[in-house]
């Protein structure tokens, strides 16, 4: 009996280190997998709406140039605006004849004018008589109907 205890006691000790060596494996194998998984969050960034890295990159690169046309539009404008004005455009005599030079404003003016006057707002005009702006006077003696007879011929 002797040697069949020893041989169940090495069988249950090789059992035993077998458990020890299988849950080794385990643990081992469940840090490996968090330590891939840990690599691959590290490697992989997010991405957010797009579906991969190449089409992130693509988007920036529109952007990028996108970007690049709307500054250069924008500096176009600010030179535009920086520019001093003509000295003639500013002054009566520069806007006339920038006017008159081109038909189609010319034309706008001169209608714009007719309409103001053919409006209506005329001047009154007096039918069938002569008015007086004075107030008539009648004079009270006959001295003064002869003084306004003498300065009515000498007129």
């Amino acid at each position: 009996m002797t040697e069949n205890s020893t041989y169940i006691d090495e069988t249950a000790q090789n059992t035993m280190v077998e458990e020890n060596l299988n849950e080794k494996l385990k643990v081992a194998a469940a840090t490996a997998e968090a330590e891939t998984d840990k690599n691959e969050t590290e490697t992989a960034p997010d991405t957010g709406k797009f579906k991969s890295v190449q089409a992130l990159m693509s988007a920036y690169l529109a952007l990028e140039a996108e970007f690049t046309r709307r500054s250069q539009r924008l500096k176009e404008l600010e030179n535009k605006a920086a520019e001093a004005p003509s000295p003639g455009c500013c002054t009566e005599d520069g806007l006339i004849s920038a006017a008159l030079g081109n038909p189609a404003v010319k034309d706008k003016v001169v209608g714009e004018y007719l309409r103001e006057v053919f409006s209506g707002k005329r001047a009154p005009v007096v039918m069938g008589g002569v008015s007086c702006a004075a107030p008539q006077s009648c004079p009270k003696s006959v001295k003064e109907a002869g003084e306004l007879a003498k300065n009515f011929l000498k007129n």
